[in-house]
């Protein structure tokens, strides 16, 4: 990146934040340029720079990647969000699209008909993301009816932290003020969802940190398996488009066919697994594993003789 390009990303940046940090911003003389050209900007070293409230730079061209990329994350914001936010981002694509030069508004048109985002079995209402959306940014208390695993309904005031989209389905994180902890709430099981008018200024943890403590307790509470597998040398192909699925961690080139090692905490799933392989598959260890594929063996035997 030129010295030009470089100044002008460090001015899009410091107007998308408030404050930006010394160390995100990689050349310290960027900023002495930018003052130099008359943008006002304060702020030090020790704490960081902002630009003056008010002041506005001129709209920027957006080159062919960028729209390109713009234009794909409208294609998928169709798909995975409620009707406000897919008519808010359209409108915002056609202002940058106004703006564009004629070369890119012809290859947006052309991609527009060839980039195509298929449609996913997705049962849930998306209908309440605006309003999750302004709960987070606001610090909006939110109540919900929310309609639990065991059919009944809970009535819960939420301070909310984020959302995340996961697996087709939509989820948000908050701090549930009815059980004085943090919760995730699936968003197809709140059956009604209003914006109080409390707010919290409380500081809570931030998304990925919560997403990242439970994954780890997730690991912890799982009893690992070490699995050890000889896949025939002509069937191997099919095992290698799965095994990321079921825990794979090495393989290696043996005279006998491919061994394969996985860590998974169901053997029940593996063995599952493993019956469509039939004697192209060989398990090493653990004996119960192979105890397990045996007892299935015989049950599929039994069910079509």
């Amino acid at each position: 990146m030129n010295k030009f390009d470089r100044v002008i990303s460090t001015l899009v940046l410091l107007q998308t934040k408030r404050v930006i940090k010394a160390q995100t911003i990689s050349e310290r003389f960027d900023i002495s340029t930018l003052k130099n050209a008359g943008i006002p900007i304060i702020g030090d070293p020790g704490i960081g720079y902002s630009i003056m409230d008010g002041y506005r730079m001129a709209p920027i061209m957006f080159n062919e990647g960028e729209a390109t990329a713009l234009l794909t994350a409208e294609k998928i914001i169709g798909k995975m969000t409620d009707q406000d936010t897919q008519a808010y981002f359209s409108s915002a694509m056609m202002k940058i699209k106004a703006i564009l030069r004629s070369a890119e508004k012809q290859s947006l048109a052309i991609l527009d008909d060839s980039i195509v985002i298929s449609n996913t079995k997705n049962e849930e209402s998306k209908a309440q993301l605006q309003d999750l959306f302004k709960s987070i940014s606001a610090k909006q208390i939110l109540n919900i009816e929310y309609k639990k695993a065991d059919g009944s309904i809970s009535n819960r005031n939420l301070e909310s932290i984020g959302c995340y989209h996961q697996f087709n389905h939509w989820y948000l994180v908050a701090f549930c003020q009815l059980k004085n902890d943090y919760r995730t709430f699936k968003l197809n099981r709140i059956q009604n969802l209003k914006l109080l008018d409390q707010f919290f200024d409380k500081s809570h943890i931030s998304l990925q940190d919560y997403i990242d403590q439970q994954q780890e307790s997730w690991k912890e509470a799982q009893q690992f398996h070490a699995i050890e597998i000889v896949f025939s040398n002509d069937y191997v192909k099919f095992a290698e488009s799965r095994k990321y699925y079921f825990g794979f961690v090495e393989q290696s080139v043996e005279p006998d066919g491919i061994h394969m090692k996985f860590l998974n905490s169901s053997l029940e799933v593996v063995a599952r697994w493993l019956m469509q392989f039939g004697d192209q598959a060989t398990v090493i260890t653990p004996v119960i594993l192979k105890e397990r594929l045996r007892t299935l063996a015989t049950q599929m035997f039994e069910h079509y003789k």
